[in-house]
């Protein structure tokens, strides 16, 4: 099935193909509805923020396509920091990427807001994290230049439950990444139930396992796993983009004949 053909906007990211940002949509944009612009900004890495030329090739390709993007803000900034030199270059890194990708009137944007530290407990000081993470999203938010509920908070490698009072409280909506409640082995049924109403973007992934590899095909997933979650899916269509965060084309077109196999199953 093709795009339009999903109870969601069906998409995927920037990286199945090995090559860039235009060549990845003009290959996508007859298989999916969405694609999830990641991006990166970092010395180690360098940038991929599009210039205003690519920019304006990506619109045209989205307008030839009905496609729609998620951006995946870069994720190598620390807007948590107790440092107020690293808080403020993470809001200025969203801000460049608000900025240049303005004109492709993106459907929402992924933020992660990263620990301090690998692992499921964040910081060695939450209350002081929290704090500084609503000091970023205050300075970001503050001028008014995006709506709070196109900024979708990722669930990441540390209980979410530990961000939603501020996600609420800002008014955010989220990025409910499945595969990573899978693979740190939390409740997935309590997280759907909780987020999924919320989840203006859902991360879909094949996850081999708690602590294995994840960002594979679906076909990997433990069925006990991926059937309930797809039910929930498929029950609560909506406007939402559902992401195969996936970096390959052979798991792409295996994740797609997954959710095939399984809509025949409805």
């Amino acid at each position: 099935m093709g795009p339009g053909s999903w109870p969601w906007r069906l998409g995927t990211t920037s990286y199945i193909l090995p090559a860039d940002l235009s060549a990845n949509v003009r290959f996508l944009g007859p298989i999916v509805d969405n694609v999830e612009l990641l991006l990166f900004e970092s010395e180690e890495f360098g940038s991929n923020i599009p210039e205003p030329g690519v920019v304006a090739e990506l619109a045209d390709l989205a307008a030839e396509h009905d496609l729609t993007y998620t951006i995946h803000l870069p994720i190598h900034v620390r807007p948590g920091s107790p440092r107020a030199s690293e808080r403020t270059l993470a809001v200025d890194t969203w801000n460049r990427v608000l900025e240049r990708t303005e004109p492709l009137k993106p459907f929402g944007y992924v933020l992660h807001l990263e620990a301090d530290r690998p692992g499921a407990v964040p910081s060695s000081d939450i209350p002081a994290w929290l704090d500084n993470l609503d000091l970023s999203l205050e300075a970001w938010m503050g001028a008014g230049r995006i709506q709070p509920d196109s900024i979708c908070v990722e669930t990441l490698g540390y209980p979410f439950d530990l961000v939603w009072p501020l996600v609420q409280r800002r008014g955010l909506a989220v990025t409910l990444d499945i595969g990573h409640i899978w693979i740190m082995g939390f409740d997935a049924e309590a997280a759907v139930q909780t987020l999924l109403p919320h989840a203006r973007i859902v991360h879909l992934h094949g996850v081999d396992g708690v602590g294995g590899e994840d960002h594979q095909g679906l076909e990997v997933t433990d069925p006990d796993l991926l059937r309930p979650f797809l039910t929930s899916l498929f029950r609560q269509p909506g406007q939402r983009v559902v992401t195969l965060e996936v970096f390959c084309q052979e798991h792409l077109e295996s994740s797609l004949e997954v959710l095939e196999l399984f809509r025949r199953t409805l």
